[in-house]
């Protein structure tokens, strides 16, 4: 299960344990690792068969919740031996992975399973969820012992990368859209990847001409407990930068990032 206090959404300001390092950029192969795990949690806007719930359900305010194009953006156009994905195939409306059990967030209603309330009139209003507690924590518990087992399955010096994207537009999770377009985010453990590893990914995405947040507005990066040692980091992308989030369309500017953002592995893996 996930460690306890490092949930990925923490407002605009780091977590309490977010650590800001000074990052050295250097061509280091003793740094580089042998696998890369591509964690995509929240790309998906398919509900499970029988649910009785689908995209259409989705009010304008839910459907920027989904990372749209994640399961494109991050996955190299071929699988190669040292990179691997998993997708979860459900809308984290119906169960949101990257949770923690008994998260702070779930007085929010925005815990493992989204609960909200919505107007039913001018002076009432009702609660509504995608699904039942039950339903989400067997999809919770699934997903996590699949990546568990995947992550443990390609051995010690793996790079986890946890792959999101962001709203541009105020939402239920981020009234204030911070003026960044990509935010590197990683924890202050063992999951931590060094900081020339952090300094070379900041550098990769600056030298392109983005502006880049580390550990801010969003921090920290999701972890499994698995009984190996591996890194963690999160790397979060403005949707801005490759989509319409009013037509919910890419743009040109998707196929430009999806390369850039596969010339990254080869920084990062050993040659």
């Amino acid at each position: 299960m996930e460690q306890l206090g490092k949930s990925r959404w923490e407002g605009i300001v780091p977590a309490p344990g977010a650590i800001h390092k000074t990052f050295r950029v250097r061509v280091d192969n003793s740094r580089c690792y042998k696998n890369i795990l591509l964690h995509i949690p929240h790309s998906s806007f398919s509900f499970p068969s029988g649910s009785n719930h689908s995209f259409n359900d989705l009010d304008n305010e839910e459907k920027l919740l989904i990372d749209y194009y994640t399961d494109e953006l991050f996955v190299p156009q071929k699988e190669t031996e040292h990179i691997g994905t998993i997708v979860f195939p459900y809308c984290r409306l119906f169960c949101d992975v990257e949770r923690l059990i008994n998260d702070p967030l779930e007085k929010d209603g925005l815990g493992i399973s989204y609960v909200r309330e919505v107007p039913t009139g001018r002076y009432s209003s009702t609660f509504r969820s995608f699904s039942s507690k039950e339903e989400a924590f067997i999809q919770y518990v699934d997903y996590h012992s699949a990546v568990t087992k995947k992550l443990f399955a390609m051995g010690k010096n793996t790079l986890l990368i946890d792959c999101h994207s962001f709203s541009n537009i105020p939402n239920l999770l981020n009234s204030n859209p911070p003026d960044i377009d990509i935010c590197i985010g990683y924890n202050d453990d063992a999951t931590c990847p060094d900081n020339v590893v952090i300094g070379n990914i900041v550098h990769h995405f600056e030298s392109l001409g983005y502006k880049v947040g580390i550990n801010k507005p969003f921090s920290n990066s999701k972890t499994f407990s698995v009984p190996m040692k591996y890194h963690s980091v999160m790397i979060e992308v403005n949707k801005r930068l490759y989509m319409n989030e009013f037509t919910l369309e890419k743009t040109e500017g998707f196929y430009k990032l999806q390369q850039e953002i596969r010339a990254l592995y080869n920084i990062l893996l050993k040659p």
